[in-house]
């Protein structure tokens, strides 16, 4: 019943401010807008890249007024230079960090079309861009355009306004610092997913708090919603997701409340682990203990570009889900385990050190960044180098990302489909389901430095020695020989029930911490599993009982179309999935290398 207000409200304001304005004001120091600068940039990128593009949202009608509005301005000479500026990368990733430093300039200019600088911007070439921006906003009345298409930006800010309700930052950041001088605003495009940042400088003697972008992008906080669905992209890769979804638009609203708390912890912590540098370095060693197991996820991800990046997330992470267990603790308690499918096998520590230091924020009325210097020397002590990787072998669940990541380091995956089904038409679409599947593979492994042969074949054709490699396995009991070979030693199996239906049962040997994401909006993400159910598709992974080292990776429906569901398995970070009409259940599970 509060959501139904809440949407009842937003929608009166809707009809009363959306002529005016694409923002929303929350509370008197938080505001969330669709930003005119970020948007844009968005509707340049858009004429210099088109429809095709793994950024450009597919947002429908919006699209095609944007043609029709723009298409006298494709050749402008701010299409071409960030055009030229972004094909010269040498991959998505480096397009998506250019891309998102180009936004965060903008947001340091007032509106267009006059974007003049109130922030520092000491970059020549942003500089002259900005300038060709400027042009491109007077010459074609961008402006105009922005403030006659204000219903369409509602999509999305009903969702944001709706979650920033939820835990109001100035309300619980004011607990722990001072943010008497403090205003949280939030600046975000609509058309094209720029990454998600922090946004902090000081204007006019304000210090602002806040986030530009968008909520990142499917790897790092895999999308699960229909919402989510629509406007998440694969930003590393640009490969297609899969259509494994639930409706809930509460979801929707932690997922975003989850990308603005993540992006406050950098806002609090950044000056102190930024003077204590020497400190944070020190802690390098858990950074390099992910890169010892996944080294091609610390090619990709542009946090692991520098030593000491993914400590910044860490703390940044630990804040997020110190925050979201006021809101919604099986949410909160899922981030922190997709957080150490990641490899942040020290999240753990880093939220007990946000729960000693804001209870020592509020009993010596002390601001919580200035504990940070002693979080670090705590941290350290907590995790010593000497156990840092005994620690990431209990701690990070098996998934298909470390499962990928051993196949770059390896050089070669298997993708084998079952060729068992008495209907050949059943065979034949296991086997494009294993060919779509080995195409993803291809060019995921796009980035690694090294050569990874993938390669298919039918489960008649594996070799002795093809065993020991790390597979994917395409089709149920039924249909793939390998899979009713090894399926007693899944966490889940198939069981047949009656002639042409199976369920999806689950091992009593395996220890599985499990959430399951619903369909009401009121109680999102829930602690447990669906129990054993029919109509059913899972994505798995599993060391490889054959050489311990290497993986397995399972993608199995109740039928051939089910089995379907999963062609881009790159990008799960628990280590099953089960999709269902009546929910989602992820669960997750660790792995020794060595056999128990």
């Amino acid at each position: 019943m509060k959501r139904l207000w809440a949407l009842i409200i937003l929608a009166l304001l809707i009809a009363t401010t959306a002529p005016q304005a694409a923002g929303y004001n929350v509370t008197g120091k938080v505001s969330v807008e669709i930003s005119p600068n970020s948007e844009l940039l968005s509707v340049v990128y858009y004429l210099a890249f088109g429809r095709g593009d793994p950024f450009v949202i597919d947002r429908g009608g919006y699209l095609d007024e944007v043609d029709r509005y723009f298409a006298p301005y494709r050749n402008h000479r701010a299409v071409q230079m960030l055009r030229e500026h972004l094909e010269n990368t040498s991959s998505i990733s480096e397009r998506d960090l250019r891309l998102f430093y180009t936004e965060y300039y903008l947001l340091l200019c007032t509106e267009p079309p006059e974007l003049q600088p109130w922030g520092n911007i000491d970059d020549p070439w942003t500089l002259d861009f900005i300038e060709a921006l400027r042009d491109f906003a007077r010459e074609s009345d961008f402006m105009t355009f922005y403030r006659t298409h204000q219903d369409y930006y509602w999509e999305d800010l009903g969702i944001y306004t709706n979650a920033l309700s939820l835990l109001p930052p100035d309300e619980f950041m004011g607990r722990y610092t001072d943010v008497s001088n403090v205003r949280f605003e939030f600046l975000h495009p609509f058309l094209v997913a720029i990454h998600g940042h922090s946004f902090n400088p000081l204007r006019d003697g304000v210090q602002i708090y806040g986030a530009g972008g968008m909520v990142p992008l499917v790897r790092r906080d895999p999308q699960r919603t229909a919402w989510s669905y629509k406007t998440a992209r694969d930003t590393m890769f640009g490969l297609p997701l899969n259509r494994d979804y639930v409706n809930n638009t509460g979801l929707d609203e932690l997922i975003y409340l989850g990308f603005v708390y993540h992006e406050l912890g950098h806002d609090i912590t950044l000056p102190g682990l930024y003077a204590s540098y020497g400190d944070t370095y020190s802690l390098a060693y858990l950074e390099d203990t992910i890169e010892e197991d996944m080294p091609y996820l610390a090619r990709y991800d542009i946090h692991f570009w520098d030593r000491t990046g993914m400590i910044y997330e860490g703390f940044a992470d630990g804040w997020l889900d110190f925050a979201l267990s006021n809101v919604d603790p099986d949410y909160a308690a899922l981030a922190v385990w997709l957080q150490r499918a990641w490899g942040e096998f020290w999240i753990d520590e880093v939220l007990q050190l946000y729960r000693k230091y804001t209870a020592m924020s509020v009993q010596n009325s002390v601001p919580l960044g200035e504990y940070v210097d002693e979080m670090l020397v705590d941290l350290r002590t907590m995790i010593p180098p000497d156990k840092a990787w005994e620690l990431y072998s209990e701690r990070v669940p098996v998934t298909p990302l470390r499962a990928f990541d051993r196949g770059a380091v390896e050089g070669e995956v298997i993708v084998v489909y079952g060729t068992q089904n008495p209907d050949p038409s059943g065979v034949e679409r296991d086997r494009e389901t294993a060919e779509a599947i080995a195409e993803n593979l291809r060019v995921f492994y796009s980035q690694w430095d090294g050569t990874v042969e993938v390669s298919i074949k039918a489960d008649v054709n594996v070799t002795g020695d093809d065993l020991g490699s790390n597979l994917v396995l395409v089709g149920g009991p039924y249909s793939n020989s390998l899979v009713d070979e090894l399926d007693e030693r899944f966490p889940l199996r198939f069981v047949p029930v009656g002639s042409d239906r199976w369920v999806l049962e689950k091992s009593p040997d395996w220890e599985v911490h499990s959430y399951v994401l619903t369909g009401d909006e009121e109680d999102p993400v829930i602690t447990g599993d669906l129990g054993s159910i029919t109509g059913t598709a899972v994505i798995m992974a599993v060391r490889n009982p054959y050489n311990r080292a290497n993986y397995i990776v399972w993608v199995a429906g109740e039928n051939r179309n089910l089995t379907a569901l999963f062609q881009n398995p790159t990008y799960y970070l628990s280590s099953y999935e089960i999709w269902s009409e009546k929910g989602i259940e992820m669960g997750f599970y660790v792995q020794s290398p060595c056999a128990s």
